[in-house]
């Protein structure tokens, strides 16, 4: 897949608004989006302008391998947590994840760009139970997850703004 076509696929849609996050914050990078090369993953997340639904588009590269020529399987569970857990923050929830269960349902061919798609299930308490897919091009589930998560006070996350500048880009 060439750079352009690679690029030209990470996009939404006008309905969507891109939401920016940092490669770095706390004390290092994230393992997700911190890929300093872009051979590994390459993320763009956004929310849908309408109806607040939070989703990705994600770049599985050569260095994602697992199985030849396909995605390690932990490469795609760590997208889809780290994309349950953003979403969990982009509807107001800050939080870090208890357990998180995923399912294969097929191989994920490197070089490929794919879209997440990301739903809050339910809330009780501090507990917040995500939802999240991979789906391709045509529309077909590779993987999905389920994921509990508990909230917690942003003090205890250390010193970052991280869901306040989150929060400004959905309202803003």
């Amino acid at each position: 897949m060439e750079e352009q076509e690679i690029q030209s696929e990470l996009e939404a849609g006008k309905e969507f608004k891109e939401l920016v996050f940092p490669k770095e914050y706390g004390i290092g990078r994230s393992f997700v989006g911190g890929d300093e090369n872009g051979k590994r993953l390459r993320v763009k997340y956004f929310i849908n302008k309408g109806n607040k639904q939070f989703c990705a588009k994600v770049f599985f590269g050569e260095l994602a391998q697992g199985p030849p020529s396909h995605a390690h399987g932990g490469s795609m569970a760590a997208v889809l947590d780290e994309a349950m857990g953003l979403g969990a923050w982009a509807a107001g929830y800050s939080v870090v994840a208890a357990k998180i269960t995923v399912e294969y349902l097929k191989m994920l061919p490197l070089n490929s760009v794919v879209s997440v798609e990301v739903m809050v299930d339910r809330v009780e308490g501090r507990k917040v139970w995500m939802k999240a897919s991979i789906i391709n091009n045509d529309n077909s589930i590779i993987s999905k997850s389920e994921g509990l998560y508990i909230i917690v006070p942003d003090d205890k996350l250390g010193n970052n703004d991280l869901h306040k500048k989150l929060m400004e880009q959905i309202v803003g």
